[in-house]
């Protein structure tokens, strides 16, 4: 199976993904969760022994996006990871994917 290149992180961070990180980031409940979530993957990277550099978040968006696909089309009935998480009304991966791309913003890595 060819999972095909990761899509670069400029890609990631210029799409769909910004107004979610606005609507985030324009509630203080939202806000809090965003940085939570950022605050996991700092502490997630750190014990992997990785930086946060444009490599690293590449990568682990390319993770979150594929592990997407896969529960998207594989899982059985209801999965988990979809349900509405923090009282967000935003499933687990969107508000990841939210929190990687604001937390590759942070590092100055995309504008």
């Amino acid at each position: 199976m060819s999972v095909g290149a990761p899509i670069p992180l400029e890609t990631w961070v210029s799409g769909p993904v910004r107004a979610t990180i606005a609507a985030m980031t324009a509630d203080p409940w939202r806000s809090a969760v965003l940085d939570h979530h950022q605050d996991e993957i700092r502490a997630e990277l750190v014990s992997a022994g990785a930086a946060p550099d444009r490599s690293t978040l590449t990568l682990y968006l390319h993770v979150l996006g594929r592990a997407m696909d896969y529960i998207g089309t594989t899982a059985p009935g209801d999965a988990l990871p979809l349900a509405c998480v923090h009282d967000t009304g935003m499933d687990w991966f969107t508000v990841r994917i939210a929190a990687a791309c604001q937390l590759a913003i942070n590092e100055g890595l995309a504008a």
